[in-house]
């Protein structure tokens, strides 16, 4: 399943923000680590933001599109208001966004996706200068609790590494699906899951495959 993020940068004089969908991926410790280490300068924040539509980034920060869209623009006053926070919370929700990554100030800020009046309210605290750290912030960060996570995350690669073998697929893009995978269970929560048969995840898989194969 795919992990949807939103890629933006507001502008110096708070006047516009450029924001670009990133569908595939969009965990901290996929696309925000990328963005931390290949993208974390006004400059290239500004770049990717107005990159327009993003299927996934390599650990290289090389940029994957499946298609050729153009960016949105948001236009503010420029005096950063609560407004202004609600209408870029709001983007992140029409994505379907699991996360927002948002430059300004010099560094990317994180928002996680538990609601629009949860990430306005976390945007605000960020502007106004509470800081990035995701262990200090619980709207970004339920992905911080380790040790439930560790446990998790090893019953459901025991579970996969069955379903591979009665399966019988092996090779490296399935590899980079379940990880996928994996990490938008641990992030996000099985609330997607219980409904889903064994060919629900496979056409999944294909989908996800396919989606890499034609860049």
């Amino acid at each position: 399943m795919a992990t949807r993020a939103l890629i933006g940068h507001l502008s110096d004089d708070g006047k516009v923000f450029a924001s670009t969908y990133n569908h595939y991926d969009g965990y901290p410790e996929g696309l925000g680590k990328i963005l931390n280490k290949h993208y974390n300068s006004d400059d290239t924040a500004k770049k990717i933001a107005n990159h327009g539509y993003i299927s996934y980034i390599e650990d290289d920060g090389k940029i994957n599109s499946k298609y050729d869209e153009k960016p949105d623009v948001t236009k503010f006053s420029g005096d950063f208001a609560e407004d202004d926070a609600f209408e870029i919370a709001e983007l992140v929700d029409s994505y379907g966004g699991n996360y927002g990554y948002v430059w300004f100030d010099g560094e990317w800020h994180v928002l996680k996706n538990n609601g629009i009046r949860a990430m306005a309210d976390s945007l605000m605290d960020k502007f106004m200068g509470g800081g990035t750290d995701p262990e200090g912030d619980p709207q970004a960060g339920d992905f911080m609790n380790e040790g439930e996570n560790e446990i998790k995350e090893a019953d459901y690669k025991a579970k996969w590494n069955q379903f591979i073998n009665e399966s019988k697929i092996i090779d490296s893009e399935w590899a980079l699906y379940v990880k996928s995978l994996l990490n938008d269970i641990r992030l996000n929560g099985l609330q997607d899951y219980p409904s889903l048969s064994e060919e629900d995840i496979i056409e999944d898989m294909e989908t996800y495959i396919s989606d890499r194969r034609s860049m």
